[in-house]
């Protein structure tokens, strides 16, 4: 039996998943636990607890000009109220995945983000590929997700989620213009889609941006 956030939303989204290797699904959690969200990262960043975000897989460094977010990791087990909405959300979905679309997800990993005024995080991929002599200790992600806690967020305010389509062309040939789509970061919007496969960025905003990132893992 599909879970209740499917039966109520689509399932036709998450099919999409398997053909287009992304999708897009509004409305994800209520407002209520969005808006508790937002208003945790907001105290978080008001006593310090948001850390600079880094860039690198082996040797991680900092560098605003290539990622200026900073984030909270998430732990389940002392999870707030909206958190564990969240959480218990998260398990829906990744029951449904594995169900319908055998994608063998066993867990999930996620953090708190928030992005300055300007900041944004340039063109990246969150797991690369694995080959037969290099894995990586980020080749178990499977599925990253971004969901958007911004209240009123405008057209123009910014802060896409830019997800280039083209992915041979945004490797084999950067300076190539690719075909991208560039994703709102309005509240309650759930994006996700293959963590290997897409190449995104995060564009700067004209006001502070927050979301919850998260990442379904696959065993190596």
């Amino acid at each position: 039996m599909l879970s209740q956030y499917l039966a109520q939303n689509s399932f036709e989204q998450l099919s999409k998943l398997t053909e287009h290797g992304f999708c897009v699904m509004d409305n994800f959690l209520p407002n209520a636990s969005i808006l508790a969200l937002a208003n945790e990262i907001s105290a978080l960043n008001n006593v310090a607890k948001m850390h600079e975000a880094g860039t690198g897989q082996v040797k991680v460094s900092l560098n605003k000009a290539l990622r200026g977010d900073s984030i909270y990791w998430l732990n389940e087990l002392d999870a707030s109220a909206a958190q564990l909405v969240y959480f218990k959300q998260m398990a829906l979905l990744r029951s449904d995945l594995n169900q319908h679309l055998y994608l063998g997800l066993f867990a999930l990993e996620s953090h708190l983000a928030l992005y300055p005024i300007g900041a944004g995080y340039k063109k990246h991929i969150d797991r690369f590929k694995i080959n037969h002599t290099r894995v990586t200790d980020q080749s178990v992600r499977q599925i990253s997700c971004i969901l958007y806690l911004n209240q009123g967020w405008l057209e123009d305010d910014g802060g896409e989620l830019r997800l280039y389509l083209n992915q041979d062309d945004a490797i084999n040939a950067p300076e190539l213009t690719i075909k991208h789509l560039d994703i709102a970061p309005i509240s309650g919007r759930l994006v996700m889609f293959l963590s290997d496969t897409f190449y995104h960025e995060v564009l700067p905003a004209n006001k502070a941006r927050m979301s919850l990132t998260g990442w379904f893992l696959t065993r190596q």
